[in-house]
């Protein structure tokens, strides 16, 4: 178990791509902790998870985009835990269909507040734990759809999406002197339940199927394990060649 003596915090981490972060991050050994807004789904996760890996995994209903909130959780955090190793911001929403003039503010800022700035609140507040330990992983969920101008999501979704490549170079680059790596993922379709409304054409995707998300799971673990400790500042694209670089 590679991430053995580790913790881990993991946003969006109830459903979903979060979900599976969450599980196979507690199967590799780390404890994990997991924000939600969904108490009930928070301990319907926290039931399942643990009875594969016991007292692997707490979950904590925290909005990442309050930054009050996140910052009164990491001062809980700060009193019952020595260090915290890994970061995964996943926590995301999204619209569907809607055209550039009928996103409102109200939704610009909503998106943003989730998808951007919920990563800059927890980002912001874990950097001083990795800066003292002299090491650390952070891995930014993006999206495929701020690759190719958005596919079925609106444009508030795709540049929320943007602003993480960014963010994620930026911070490559500032934090690799204390040998802390900064990655994204960036998933095409994803069998979801955002994705169950899109009615994806599975025939477009060269690989012929829907990422499942064990498949994101699976990336992150490697970017926040010590197999990829050369690498950082970079994107992986798991979206079965439907976009290639």
């Amino acid at each position: 178990m590679s991430l053995s003596g580790k913790t881990a915090l993991v946003s969006g981490g109830n459903r979903g791509i979060g979900r599976a972060i969450v599980e196979r991050l507690a199967r590799e050994g780390s404890k994990v902790l997991f924000l939600g807004r969904n108490e009930r789904e928070n301990r319907q996760v926290e039931a399942e998870i643990n009875r594969l890996y016991p007292d692997a995994v707490r979950g904590f209903a925290v909005d990442v985009a309050d930054e009050a909130a996140v910052n009164d959780w990491f001062a809980a955090v700060a009193e019952q835990y020595d260090s915290l190793d890994i970061l995964v911001n996943n926590a995301g929403i999204c619209q569907l269909s809607k055209s550039f003039t009928e996103v409102s503010d109200a939704d610009w800022a909503a998106t943003l507040g989730v998808n951007l700035y919920g990563v800059i609140h927890l980002t912001r507040q874990i950097i001083p734990w990795l800066k003292k330990q002299k090491s650390g992983k952070i891995v930014h969920v993006a999206s495929l759809a701020a690759e190719v101008g958005g596919i079925a999501t609106a444009a508030d979704y795709v540049g929320s999406k943007a602003a993480v490549f960014g963010l994620t170079k930026s911070l490559a680059r500032e934090l690799a002197p204390y040998q802390i790596n900064v990655n994204a993922v960036a998933p095409g379709f994803v069998r979801t339940q955002m994705t169950e409304a899109m009615a994806v054409d599975e025939s477009i995707i060269p690989l012929g199927r829907m990422a499942e998300p064990e498949d994101i799971a699976n990336a992150v673990y490697f970017l926040v394990s010590e197999e990829s400790r050369c690498i950082t500042g970079t994107t992986l694209d798991i979206n079965g060649g439907l976009f290639m670089k």
